[in-house]
């Protein structure tokens, strides 16, 4: 913070942004306008053109709508998914990562037709897919898949009229992967495929050891939730190796958080789960799809550290942490790169949304001026402060700080136990603050 955020005059469009931190925090997609409004870019930074959010409010107030207003801007849903997909691409290019990038939205982060709507009509070009744990979720993804390419995972309890679903889907040309996350869902998808004579494309839930920091560390770990252990892995293998099925083996997935802050735990799970999948490879299975799940995280408070609402790495780093850690494991045995899948939601639609509402009043810290002369009956520490305040100079700083701060307290607990009025409180905290205050702009 500047030292003159308090002179109103000399505000400038430059101190707004640093104060807000737009500029850390919006991500391309936000800030101020040289009118000192905020502005959106909905194709990122320096890309096409800036729209003020105030004039928006305006034109909205003038077709006789009222605030509050969410304001849906859908070419920051496309901007995302061309940033992660185009990320991956440079990536893998500059890897010689012989698999590819395919991404999927989870339907559940925003289950609004819009924005499914929108996902799937930007993301055709890239083959981004989508990602359902329920029945209507699964039916919303058939109906408005706009890629045959792209990937359809099916997360998620699964009863026979899901898979009944999923089974139809793979008929009608769409790529389903029914992910088994208990062991007693291979009987039922084996009992529906066979019924139905059609091939599943078969995936994975795995639990990792690896834990995630973040609000969502209780998703990974050896008593997270979801996912198979070791010894369930096994039985699955070879419940598919009994059944001659295990040629349908084609994906693995883990989730170990959702806004994973640390890049480092990103790739001690992508190297986990890639131990995990060569020995699939070396079983017999066919693979060829490696899911990592979600925990793309969002810089909400625009720290870019490891705290839990922020995040210490940027997207380019992300992908290429991924790419690295699966090739460093998987090529050491000749193991063909997987495609790779992330499940990224709170990524792709955090910025998207704004909520437009009035302003009812504001609230200054700002102290009112102070009198030309004190109250005759003034306590002797008012005489003090005020004292304080005129002596502010560059040479005494500290001194004229040390009493401000001193007087001030001292100011509060005669106010506590009845000795000054409510009026010289009052008037002791506002020579203070006027006394930090010259002092913060020297």
């Amino acid at each position: 913070m500047t030292r003159d955020f308090f002179n109103k005059e000399s505000w400038t469009v430059g101190k707004a942004a640093e104060l807000y931190g737009i500029d850390t925090w919006g991500a391309g997609y936000f800030s101020m306008g040289e009118e000192g409004d905020v502005v959106v870019t909905p194709f990122g930074a320096d890309h096409g053109p800036k729209i003020s959010l105030h004039k928006i409010a305006k034109e909205v107030e003038e077709r006789g709508l009222a605030m509050p207003v969410l304001l849906r801007i859908e070419n920051i849903l496309g901007s995302q998914i061309k940033l992660l997909h185009e990320t991956f691409r440079k990536v893998i290019r500059e890897n010689d990562y012989t698999g590819e990038y395919k991404g999927v939205f989870p339907i559940k982060v925003n289950q609004q037709e819009e924005v499914i709507e929108a996902i799937t009509q930007f993301g055709k070009r890239y083959n981004h897919g989508l990602e359902a744990g329920s029945k209507p979720e699964l039916i919303a993804a058939i109906s408005m898949m706009k890629s045959r390419e792209a990937c359809l995972i099916c997360n998620g309890y699964k009863d026979e009229e899901f898979i009944d679903l999923g089974l139809h889907a793979i008929k009608m040309g769409y790529q389903v992967f029914f992910v088994i996350e208990v062991p007693g869902e291979v009987d039922l998808i084996i009992e529906r495929a066979k019924y139905h004579k059609v091939t599943p494309h078969l995936g994975l839930r795995i639990k990792l050891s690896t834990q995630a920091e973040g609000l969502w560390t209780e998703s990974g770990g050896d008593a997270s939730v979801f996912g198979l252990g070791m010894n369930h892995i096994v039985d699955v293998i070879d419940r598919l190796k009994d059944e001659n099925m295990l040629d349908c083996l084609e994906l693995l997935h883990y989730h170990i958080g959702s806004q994973i802050p640390n890049i480092r735990d990103i790739r001690a799970g992508a190297m986990e789960a890639c131990r995990i999948y060569e020995e699939l490879v070396n079983e017999g299975a066919r693979m060829g799809y490696l899911d990592l799940g979600g925990g793309l995280a969002v810089d909400y408070d625009g720290s870019n550290t490891n705290f839990h609402s922020s995040r210490n790495y940027s997207m380019e780093e992300y992908c290429c942490d991924i790419v690295e850690s699966i090739i460093t494991v998987l090529s050491r045995n000749n193991i063909p790169h997987p495609t790779i899948i992330t499940e990224s939601g709170r990524a792709i639609v955090a910025y998207y949304s704004v909520l437009l509402f009035n302003i009812l009043d504001v609230s200054s810290f700002l102290p009112p001026p102070i009198p030309e002369k004190l109250p005759e009956s003034a306590n002797d520490l008012l005489e003090n402060l005020l004292i304080a305040y005129n002596m502010v100079s560059p040479k005494n700083i500290q001194e004229c700080l040390n009493d401000a701060l001193f007087y001030r307290t001292q100011a509060r607990q005669l106010f506590k136990h009845g000795q000054i009025n409510i009026r010289e409180r009052a008037l002791a905290e506002n020579l203070a603050q006027h006394t930090l205050i010259k002092i913060s702009q020297l």
